[in-house]
């Protein structure tokens, strides 16, 4: 009975003929674009290569079964040139299918024709056992080196879309046309920007940031969007919206995770620029330690982000204002205050709302009037903004604490 092992070592010669190689490449080739869905016929003559010296490096290792596998020349240069030419894993995977499918049939095939004294089954064996061995070595590494150079593209193009933002938003070096081109033609010279700054808490909330975002600027319906990462704990984005729709949600944003802040800007280049300092700013008020809101509109709290700028001054506003309604047993106080004042209700509607007896607001109002030392809606405006200002900063938080910048 013929030896596997003798019979496998004469193949193997046979099989380094170059006529061989050549046939058999340019079948495997063929196969791998045969039909079109694999659009890579420009690349031919690399995949026919990278066959060719797959099948060497398979052939080699019939002789020398120990050696350690490595991820021949060419094929390493597919992945990359696929990466480069940002076609996407699933097409390199098509092409080691449509390869491993032809080296099956082409394996069938050389064992029908064996000498009948081999043990067929057993050949069979080897071949479905090491070609599955191969190709799963060769997609793992192609894959590997494909991901690689994916990131290494987009961390260059992530780099020059930073700072050519950078430029804009610091000196407005970069005309609308540069700017524009550098952010993959996102339109600049409109009427308005919208600008979304979203900002992790922790270092392993990062991964969350595009989504956060993506989940703002979908519930904006379909006006072109961009995303800028300057990386760290930031990721910015632009709309190209002349106003925030109504109303703009934050579903699926993890307020314990990351928050989100909105700034609206006016035409062109500047508007692009002041719509990002905006968000920027209201970050101020996002991150602020008793604040637990996911999505933060710039326009909606521009008074406390300026008073915030001199926490000191800001504070000795807030307790002056507030005078003994500042004292931490006064929440439901300080809320119903908040109520009052903002709402349009009559006092019956407004207890039925908070679920509680008309005579309990006007209680409420009277012990806060009587910590006041004045009316309450005398100086309404610095009462509301102190409010905000000692909910946002001198409140102790109830999730996370996280300093404002």
């Amino acid at each position: 009975m013929t030896e596997i092992s003798a019979w496998l070592a004469a193949f193997a010669d046979e099989q380094r003929r170059p006529e061989e190689v050549a046939r058999w490449a340019g079948a495997t080739a063929d196969a791998i674009l045969a039909d079109g869905e694999v659009d890579v016929a420009d690349l031919r003559p690399l995949v026919l290569k990278a066959v060719e010296e797959h099948w060497y490096a398979f052939l080699d290792r019939i002789t020398l079964p120990e050696a350690p596998f490595e991820l021949v020349p060419s094929a390493r240069a597919v992945a990359l040139e696929a990466a480069r030419r940002h076609l996407g894993l699933p097409l390199l995977l098509k092409v080691y299918q449509r390869a491993q499918e032809a080296s099956w049939d082409f394996a069938v095939q050389v064992v029908r024709q064996a000498p009948d004294d081999l043990d067929h089954e057993a050949l069979l064996v080897w071949f479905w056992t090491k070609a599955t061995v191969w190709f799963g070595s060769s997609v793992e590494q192609s894959v590997l080196i494909h991901q690689a150079e994916e990131t290494r593209i987009r961390q260059r193009g992530d780099a020059r879309r930073f700072e050519v933002v950078s430029e804009a938003l610091s000196d407005r070096s970069v005309s609308p046309t540069e700017l524009s081109a550098a952010l993959g033609g996102h339109p600049v010279n409109i009427p308005g920007h919208i600008a979304l700054v979203a900002h992790a808490l922790a270092a392993d909330s990062i991964e969350q940031l595009e989504p956060a975002l993506t989940a703002v600027t979908r519930r904006m319906g379909p006006a072109p969007s961009v995303l800028v990462r300057p990386g760290g704990t930031q990721m910015w984005a632009w709309v190209a919206l002349a106003e925030a729709p109504e109303p703009v949600t934050s579903a699926g944003i993890d307020p314990a995770a990351v928050r989100v802040t909105m700034g609206l800007g006016g035409n062109g280049l500047d508007g692009f620029v002041s719509a990002h300092l905006d968000a920027q700013a209201a970050q101020r008020v996002a991150l602020a330690p008793g604040r637990q809101v996911p999505l933060t509109a710039y326009d909606d709290v521009a008074a406390l982000v300026l008073i915030a700028h001199d926490p000191a001054a800001a504070e000795r506003f807030t307790r002056k204002t507030l005078r003994g309604l500042a004292d931490a047993p006064h929440d439901r106080l300080r809320e119903t205050v908040r109520e009052v004042l903002t709402s349009a209700d009559t006092a019956d509607r407004l207890a039925e709302r908070l679920g509680i007896h008309k005579n309990t607001i006007r209680y409420r109002v009277a012990q806060a009037e009587r910590l006041l030392g004045r009316p309450l809606r005398e100086r309404a405006g610095d009462l509301l903004l102190a409010l905000d200002y000692h909910d946002a900063f001198l409140t102790k938080p109830t999730v996370n604490t996280h300093s404002y910048p």
